[in-house]
């Protein structure tokens, strides 16, 4: 018998593809960070931030919104070094969300890495064999 989940490998790198954005995106996205920010610094949590700003295109709301939850990741655990918990409450989201979002956010910086090395140095052929 077989386990389930067991057959599939999973890759090594996954697969990002980063948005680009035309000119009137990123507008619409700038507005929406700006004002996400506000209400943030003003108390409101994750979600009452969101609703200051709601963007016509859901897809691209969807994906402001997951990359201003990377922003204060960013800016509160590495920059002012706050735990995942406390980022967490003060954003008032679930924890997993935040450990969620954070394990991407190394997962794109690590592939993002990996890919601009390859086009940099791709051509380098190693000199030893180990």
């Amino acid at each position: 018998m077989k386990k389930k989940g067991k057959d599939k490998k999973k890759p090594d790198m996954p697969d990002f593809s980063f948005k680009e954005f035309t000119p009137e995106e990123g507008a619409v996205y700038e507005d929406a960070v700006s004002r996400f920010r506000e209400a943030v610094a003003a108390g409101k949590t994750l979600r009452q931030a969101y609703d200051t700003r709601p963007v016509a295109d859901k897809e691209l709301e969807k994906l402001i919104q997951a990359d201003f939850l990377k922003i204060m990741i960013a800016e509160r655990h590495f920059g002012q070094r706050q735990s995942l918990e406390e980022v967490a409450a003060a954003l008032g989201v679930p924890l997993n969300l935040v450990k969620e979002t954070h394990a991407r956010m190394l997962q794109e910086a690590g592939v993002s890495a990996a890919n601009r090395f390859g086009e940099e140095y791709g051509g380098i052929i190693p000199k030893t064999n180990d």
